[in-house]
């Protein structure tokens, strides 16, 4: 915990309100509650600034009419928000062997495991050799969990899940700011992995922590080796992803989907149950209607692809043109 005005000091922040609040962790705007505190950067969720019932916002000066509550008030929303995630992520310190407050007694543990600490594993349930269980994990009963494997801090793991050798499950997302001088500055993900019930895992995936909500796997999900979950994804229940696909940042995946393998799915989209994305496809907008959808075209310079983008969403045009300038033709 830190208080509102040693928080802004780090930041070199204007406070406006009390500086002597404290502040327990971040949140996002919609989800904050007191003690927390949350950030905006533009004036579209000036709805969502005035009514959070957050302790206090990041802001930039133009948003500070639509603010009710506490505020630091910075130039750069993003970066001071970035800053600020480091003061709040649990510092792991249990590096070897199994702590004592773990709960293992009702499962099996390879050899040269380090399980954290208050980490609980259920009846039935195997940990192969050289795997890795940071604090706060909770995994259920009759799971197999592989060997050299990692499962880091706060990951949710339900009952009868299998994940294969080499996962990682719970890493850091891809979120990263930029300053003034075009240096790059991380943030540290603070939510957690949630995987559901029935769940396969294949070798060698990565799924990443939330940044401030959770990630989730929800129950059924096949995925495939070499898969990346990134941050803040949810998938559907019963939806199989083959191997060496993308699905990049905060996208929603619906129920009972089949996405073939090396295909990339662009950030914040939806795409609804039932569909079927064929292999090496990109899907860069929402899918709304179930189906089954192919997007696959060879590498170019932006610029030709820009212009052949265009020319592609009016191909079905220019052909029924075509048509009846040659039934036209025919006639005469």
């Amino acid at each position: 915990m830190h208080t509102l005005g040693e928080i802004a000091k780090l930041v070199n922040a204007e406070l406006v309100g009390r500086s002597d609040l404290t502040i327990t962790n971040l949140a996002s705007i919609d989800c904050a509650k007191s003690g927390q505190l949350s950030y905006v950067v533009s004036e579209k969720y000036q709805d969502q600034l005035s009514n959070t019932q957050a302790s206090a916002v990041i802001i930039s000066k133009s948003l500070q009419k639509f603010c009710n509550t506490n505020a630091l008030i910075v130039d750069d929303v993003y970066l001071a928000f970035a800053q600020i995630t480091h003061l709040f992520k649990h510092k792991v310190t249990h590096t070897n062997g199994i702590h004592a407050s773990a709960d293992t007694d009702n499962a099996t543990v390879a050899p040269n495991c380090c399980i954290g600490e208050q980490v609980s594993i259920g009846t039935d349930t195997t940990i192969g050799a050289n795997t890795v269980i940071e604090d706060n994990t909770t995994i259920g009963a009759n799971c197999t969990i592989g060997s050299n494997i990692s499962i880091l801090q706060g990951t949710i793991i339900g009952n009868n899940v299998v994940v294969e050798s080499g996962a990682v499950i719970g890493s850091e997302g891809f979120g990263n700011a930029r300053d003034k001088h075009k240096r790059w500055h991380s943030i540290a993900h603070l939510g957690n992995v949630v995987i559901g019930d029935d769940v396969n895992i294949g070798a060698n995936t990565a799924i990443d922590r939330g940044t401030l909500e959770n990630t989730y796997i929800n129950r059924g999900v096949r995925l495939d080796n070499l898969v990346h979950i990134a941050h803040n994804v949810t998938i559907g229940e019963d939806t199989a992803i083959a191997a060496c696909t993308g699905i990049a940042g905060s996208t929603r995946i619906g129920k009972r989907c089949m996405i073939g393998g090396m295909v990339g799915v662009v950030g914040h989209l939806n795409i609804c149950d039932d569909v079927v994305v064929n292999a090496k496809s990109t899907v860069d907008k929402n899918i709304t209607i179930s189906g089954v959808y192919t997007g696959i075209m060879p590498l170019m310079p932006h610029k030709k692809w820009q212009i052949v983008g265009v020319w592609l969403t009016k191909l079905d045009k220019i052909t029924q043109y075509l048509n009846i300038k040659l039934t036209h033709l025919k006639g005469k």
